[in-house]
């Protein structure tokens, strides 16, 4: 569904900026190979500065790569214009970490919801928007009255939901997670990743899921990818490289998190409750 061949990326370095000019480029990732087939989760993982953002807006074409192919669907989306973008850009959607800023502030969120409903034209009349706006909230777990809300007037895992039900609205075939659970409480972080991976297995649209912590990559991912310095230096499916990590820098990252023994049942649980 989707494949990355030998990406490369350069982006301002604006730390070495000069008083006239631009900014010199610097190189984030450095010959990427990946591919994540529909209805599968991956997990990106690696320390802070190693491309993992850079990686995941790459791959929706955020950013344009200085070189190797992108290939969504079975289209090479590599070069294309903004134009010839914008119509796949409904079938992939992200979903940011920063949840406050994410969502505008002058827009309730009905009228968030509502947007890219409208934008792409999946909607008819006011009051069939405002019912697929609420049935896209009760999907994540909150009530239509949260339509009326503005987002300052929400928690950080309301505002997260949010995020998922507007990163869902046009029922997308990918959907990538930027650390979307950090900051948050466990419990809460729980009913997140349960909520992630029900709506993966209802809609089988495939789940990048970027994040810090590697329980939290264990526990939800089929599958994951080392990064240090914009390479991936090791992936594999997640059981495998999580029991035997062959890279010293895989070995070493697993050594500095503490990793506790998760229930298998923690997420499962996090569901039950999410949805009496």
């Amino acid at each position: 569904m989707f494949e990355a061949r030998d990406i490369r990326v350069a982006l301002p370095d604006r730390s070495k900026k000069p008083l006239i000019g631009a900014a010199p480029p610097i190189e984030i990732l450095k010959g990427i190979n990946l591919s994540i087939g529909a209805g599968a989760t991956l997990g990106i993982v690696g320390e802070s500065g190693s491309g993992k953002s850079t990686l995941a807006r790459t791959m929706l074409r955020l950013y344009r790569p200085k070189s190797g192919t992108l290939t969504f669907e079975g289209r090479d989306i590599t070069h294309l214009e903004e134009r010839a973008l914008r119509p796949l850009r409904a079938r992939m959607q992200i979903i940011f970490q920063d949840s406050q800023s994410a969502l505008n502030p002058r827009l309730t969120i009905g009228s968030t919801l509502i947007e890219p409903m409208r934008s792409y034209r999946r909607i008819g009349s006011r009051s069939a928007a405002r019912d697929l706006a609420a049935d896209l909230l009760g999907r994540v777990g909150l009530e239509p009255e949260f339509l009326a809300r503005y987002p300052h007037q929400l928690s950080g895992g309301q505002r997260q939901r949010v995020g998922i039900a507007r990163a869902i609205a046009l029922n997308p075939a990918l959907v990538v997670a930027d650390e979307i659970v950090s900051g948050l409480d466990v419990s809460v972080q729980a009913q997140i990743l349960a909520l992630l991976r029900s709506l993966r297995r209802e809609t089988n649209m495939a789940l990048v899921l970027i994040s810090h912590d590697l329980s939290v990559v264990r526990v939800v991912c089929d599958s994951v990818i080392v990064m240090q310095n914009g390479e991936i230096v090791e992936a594999g499916p997640c059981a495998d490289l999580f029991a035997n990590p062959r890279h010293p820098y895989t070995r070493q990252l697993l050594r500095s998190v503490p990793l506790p023994i998760v229930d298998p049942d923690w997420l499962t649980g996090a569901e039950v409750r999410d949805n009496p």
